[in-house]
């Protein structure tokens, strides 16, 4: 299955929303409130935030939005693809750099984003074109400050988990990688949000780093599909984000890319803090989500080796 994005105005991308995403954010940051009335003065002002359309959401560009509905088409065309990435001097002046970086170096320097993604090589050059066009999208996000790398490489290391996932999961072969690395995307949108309570506050204090975290958990996902319906994303797309921490809640397509997605973010924290080659060795709790999706011990095993590999060149090269 590719992403079909809709259309959406240059002006209104990262401005309109789905109702449902909306309402599902509403829900998920009121029974926050309800399991820790002490964090109501924080979490209060984000249920009106979302309520009156006034939640800073990362805007996508329109070359950036552009570039997703190509690179997630099976049939994409490299003259295609070079066309919408020249479109973007920043992008394509990027595109051309890694092209002639050491890691794809070649005879001769690559004059044109066309024989830059030729020398890149299909595969390489949609994951690569992707990563790059959505870099300074995510990590332009306020609030963000130190934890700018950390959260760029988690995403990063999510998305080639998942995208290993998805090859095997008919019909989202080709869009794990993108799903990966967008699944926490609402974290950014409440460190934002975190970064602007002080102002809205009498005594101008902030919320502290426990109550940022619980506001995480409680609404990231909600929020990553608020933002994602917000950029043209199809909604099994944005359900499959929406319910990534709890997939048996849908059913259908979308339950599918949201076990993928969950057992993606699985593997890259395992991953992180120290993972085990051995496939003996692998958490238990892992490998029930991996036989969900009818993957073994040893699969599991080669789909954390991939997504090491895939990291150490891709945050590199991004």
């Amino acid at each position: 299955m590719s992403i079909e994005l809709e259309t959406v105005g240059g002006e209104g991308l990262g401005a309109f929303a789905n109702d449902r995403f909306v309402e599902a954010a509403i829900t998920s940051a009121r029974e926050l409130v309800e399991a820790a009335p002490d964090q109501a003065r924080w979490i209060l002002p984000l249920v009106r935030a979302i309520r009156l359309r006034r939640l800073r959401l990362p805007a996508l560009d329109p070359t950036t939005h552009r570039v997703i509905r190509l690179i997630d088409s099976p049939e994409v065309k490299l003259d295609e693809l070079a066309a919408a990435v020249s479109g973007d001097p920043v992008l394509s002046t990027r595109i051309m750099g890694v092209a002639n970086s050491s890691y794809f170096r070649g005879a001769s320097e690559v004059l044109s984003v066309r024989d830059a993604l030729m020398r890149m090589g299909v595969r390489e050059a949609r994951t690569l074109v992707v990563v790059v066009a959505l870099r300074s999208t995510l990590l332009r996000s306020p609030g963000l400050g130190q934890m700018a790398m950390r959260f760029w490489r988690h995403s990063l290391l999510t998305a080639s988990a998942t995208q290993e996932i998805t090859q095997e999961l008919p019909p989202w072969e080709v869009s794990g990688f993108i799903a990966g690395l967008l699944q926490d995307l609402g974290h950014l949108v409440v460190l934002a949000f975190a970064a602007e309570l002080p102002a809205w506050q009498e005594d101008g204090s902030a919320p502290t780093e426990d109550a940022v975290s619980q506001i995480i958990g409680a609404t990231h996902a909600a929020l990553g599909a608020l933002v994602l319906a917000s950029w043209g994303f199809p909604e099994p797309f944005c359900d499959a984000v929406l319910a990534h921490h709890a997939p048996e809640t849908i059913g259908g397509e979308a339950a599918l890319l949201a076990r993928a997605m969950e057992l993606g973010d699985a593997i890259a924290e395992d991953i992180e803090r120290g993972w085990s080659a051995d496939p003996a060795l692998i958490d238990p709790a892992l490998v029930e989500l991996g036989e969900r999706l009818g993957l073994d011990r040893a699969r599991l095993a080669d789909i954390a080796a991939e997504a090491e590999t895939s990291l150490e060149a891709l945050y590199k090269l991004s």
